[in-house]
């Protein structure tokens, strides 16, 4: 008598759940269709590439964010208008972050605190995440700088006394 052969245990997927996935699948389909004429910069619009993004990052798939953000980032530093530089810059530094790369997201918060017309509760904000970066880079001078930062501008911004307190012990 021959052995029994082993029957593959396939997965019970919902109707629903075949449907949202499909959906999605078509999402990114047409977003990555829009990107993929490499022939026409001109036509090339960052809002798909940072939705794309924020897509990725949210999914958990951190280095496509990346990639995405990136692209948003390089067509800012060619001149191409885009309403949301200073959140493509904070994204993609939180995505290095994300990945266990600091040293990567210092770059892109310190071009979001280069930015001009920024409002000084945004520019608080950076200073924080800057200095959360340069600590787990282990640059503990860099941290306290710009901690110091923020508790001049307002001393009750989220646990900065402490922060600063561990900085200096």
């Amino acid at each position: 008598m021959a052995p029994p052969v082993p029957v593959a245990t396939v997965p019970i997927v919902t109707a629903a759940q075949a449907e949202a996935g499909a959906h999605l699948n078509d999402m990114f389909d047409e977003l990555r269709a829009g990107l993929e004429d490499e022939n026409a910069p001109a036509q090339e619009d960052p809002e798909d590439h940072y939705n794309l993004g924020i897509a990725f990052r949210e999914m958990g798939l951190v280095d496509e964010a990346i990639g995405e953000l990136q692209k948003v980032c390089q067509s800012i530093d060619r001149g191409i208008p885009f309403k949301y530089t200073m959140q493509a810059y904070t994204w993609l530094a939180q995505c290095f972050l994300d990945k266990g790369v600091p040293e990567a997201s210092i770059r892109w918060y310190e071009k979001a605190l280069k930015i001009q017309d920024i409002d000084e509760e945004a520019r608080t904000a950076l200073h924080y995440e800057l200095a959360s970066a340069y600590e787990a880079a282990q640059n503990k001078r860099a941290a306290l700088a710009h901690f110091m930062e923020v508790y001049g501008a307002n001393i009750d911004y989220r646990d900065v006394g402490e922060r600063i307190h561990a900085l200096k012990s």
